[in-house]
């Protein structure tokens, strides 16, 4: 009887990989961690949201980022947008480790506040905790 709670979390567990990331659907949460060396802009930002769309089938989710500390990030966070996928968002986390990512993160995290809960982490774990907190409050 162990393994079928195992099994059916492996079942729920889908992934896409697009040129600037690994996007996994767990649940509800979405996952998407940049890859290492790469760069990550409006363009690529877009092609991940779509991806995300069309794996999530219009439910609800909450949105984990972790971009690697060597992805070269030129999204202009006050600029972009994708309406359709900030609407499905419940929540974001963004996973930050380098100086850099957090100052844009910061601008990032100011230009949607008002949208949906989202927030800075430095932690995986945090993020996904404070998800599970937002959860708590929607049942």
């Amino acid at each position: 009887m162990l393994l079928n709670p195992i099994v059916n979390k492996l079942q729920s567990l889908k992934k896409i990989i697009t040129p600037s990331a690994l996007i996994i659907l767990d649940d509800d949460v979405v996952k998407t961690y940049t890859n290492p060396n790469s760069e990550f802009s409006d363009v690529s930002a877009n092609e991940n949201a779509e991806a995300i769309l069309d794996l999530i089938e219009d439910n609800p989710i909450f949105h984990l980022v972790v971009p690697d500390p060597t992805t070269l990030i030129t999204l202009n966070p006050r600029d972009y947008r994708n309406l359709r996928f900030e609407s499905g968002k419940r929540a974001e986390a963004i996973v930050i480790k380098t100086l850099g990512h957090r100052m844009l993160a910061n601008m990032y995290v100011k230009e949607r506040v008002n949208i949906y809960p989202i927030r800075i982490f430095d932690d995986e774990n945090e993020a996904m905790d404070w998800f599970d907190a937002i959860r708590a409050t929607e049942a």
